[in-house]
């Protein structure tokens, strides 16, 4: 009978050992940590001296984007330039030249933002004369096609 009792004591301790080891994995089970990085607007990298051209579907120039410096940002994906240079082409026409202090493009590549002294210089062609026209802030839509579309 005594050695019954022994044993029933050894099993209600283990029980209780095991069960102890089991609260305790609970309390101290590590917790997963939610890192929610606010996003920032933080450029991932910069070009110098920065050159790109834009093509229409036949291969045809459209428009040439110059620019001092050109700031990519990750988050919304837009950029920023310093001292933009934009020149656009059509068919049969002068080339357009909008110079301005710095200027914004869209996540899409499709639309520019220039602000800050905007320079519009187009020589004479068959439209008329030429001109030149200054205001502070303009909009270019790049991919404008013939008819007016965007696209």
């Amino acid at each position: 009978m005594k050695q019954l009792e022994s044993s029933l004591y050894i099993a209600i301790l283990g029980m209780v050992g095991l069960f102890s080891i089991y609260l305790q994995g609970l309390i101290f089970e590590e917790e997963e940590i939610e890192e929610t990085v606010a996003q920032r607007h933080d450029p991932d990298y910069y070009i110098l001296n920065f050159i790109a051209t834009g093509l229409d579907k036949n291969g045809q120039r459209r428009y040439v984007l110059k620019a001092d410096r050109m700031v990519h940002f990750p988050d919304d994906d837009t950029a920023v330039f310093d001292k933009p240079h934009v020149i656009e082409y059509e068919k049969g026409l002068a080339p357009r030249h909008t110079y301005a202090d710095s200027g914004w493009m869209n996540s899409t590549g499709d639309e520019i933002l220039m602000t800050g002294n905007v320079k519009v210089v187009v020589e004479a062609d068959e439209r008329g004369p030429g001109g030149t026209l200054k205001t502070q802030r303009l909009r270019i839509l790049l991919n404008k096609n013939q008819d007016g579309s965007v696209f």
